[in-house]
């Protein structure tokens, strides 16, 4: 049988130990402390756009087809391209933390409720967030980023310590699969050294499209055909023992606009070497943020339920700390799990 080495490589995550489920919230709204419809779907099998419609459809909800990649075919001379400038991306990075970080500490695996945070805005927060994002002259995504990373540098990581964020990119439409559930998907490494504008981070993702890095990261996850499976597994532990990692996993599964569904949240998988997991989703009209933290990294949830409090005022331009946040009525859901 034919190998999906995209998925492989989340099978390998796995057999190494750790939790490799993307997670999902639907919240009914019924009241600002009701707990939501938690789902996990295993990253080998679905990436977060499949699975979401697969969650969906479960419900009898009518899905449109799953965006595609268009205007960018693989093509030898691209993918080669990509391939040449990811090279010093891979090579062996050591993250630095402002406190310890445990290479050794087994995964929990608690369930979501006890280690994802979220929230949802308002429709009229969501309008805020995107207008601002305008007004800039970046992306929501960029815009998001932004605030993401100011967010995590401030709390965990030591003043001038350079990061290294994870954004998945979408490859339906270029890359052809028996089947649409499995991870089509690849990634840009965006890497960003002390205090920078979104301006700066756009012009940094604009140069990963024009290389085709997410193209050379592609190919070079088809080189695990050379490694094998167990020796995908060997390259893995042993990044592990060089203290290889990026900071974390920033996923935005973009707008979706699904009648009867209902305000939605995500989460992406995350691991030793992107110990934290920040996902986006706007349905029908209202943004949803997340935030999750790897069990190596030794802190506890109220951790991640502070940064995506400073994540999600920064976004609204909020004071952090402001008695606003807490009235989800006027605010928007907010949540601590």
């Amino acid at each position: 049988m034919k190998i999906d080495w995209v998925a492989e490589m989340f099978r390998a995550l796995r057999d190494c130990g750790e939790d490799i489920s993307i997670v999902y919230g639907q919240d009914d709204g019924s009241s600002a402390h009701a707990e939501p419809r938690w789902f996990e779907l295993q990253h080998d099998q679905y990436d977060g756009l499949s699975g979401l419609r697969e969650l969906l459809r479960q419900q009898g909800l009518h899905v449109e087809k799953l965006p595609e990649l268009r205007g960018d075919p693989f093509t030898f001379f691209r993918g080669l391209r990509g391939f040449f400038s990811i090279l010093s991306a891979v090579k062996i990075r050591r993250q630095q933390w402002k406190t310890e970080f445990d290479w050794l500490r087994k995964v929990s695996f608690l369930p979501p409720n006890q280690r994802v945070a979220w929230r949802i805005f308002t429709e009229e927060q969501t309008r805020k967030i995107v207008a601002a994002a305008k007004a800039a002259g970046v992306t929501v995504n960029t815009n998001l980023l932004s605030h993401l990373d100011t967010a995590v540098a401030a709390e965990l990581i030591p003043p001038g310590a350079s990061r290294r964020w994870m954004i998945p990119v979408n490859l339906r439409g270029a890359v052809i699969k028996e089947s649409e559930l499995p991870p089509h998907m690849s990634f840009w490494g965006v890497d960003l050294e002390g205090k920078v504008s979104a301006g700066q981070i756009q012009a940094s993702i604009n140069r990963h499209k024009e290389s085709g890095s997410h193209w050379g990261m592609w190919v070079m996850l088809q080189i695990g055909k050379l490694l094998g499976t167990e020796g995908m597994r060997k390259d893995i532990r042993k990044r592990e023992k060089q203290g290889h990692g990026a900071t974390g996993m920033f996923s935005n599964l973009g707008v979706w606009n699904i009648p009867g569904a209902g305000p939605w949240f995500f989460c992406p998988a995350i691991t030793r070497v992107y110990p934290i997991g920040a996902g986006c989703i706007t349905m029908n009209g209202r943004m949803a943020l997340t935030m999750q933290l790897h069990d190596a990294l030794c802190r506890d949830f109220q951790t991640s339920q502070a940064l995506l409090a400073a994540w999600s005022q920064a976004c609204l331009q909020e004071p952090v700390g402001s008695s606003a946040g807490a009235d989800a009525g006027s605010m928007g859901r907010v949540a601590n799990g």
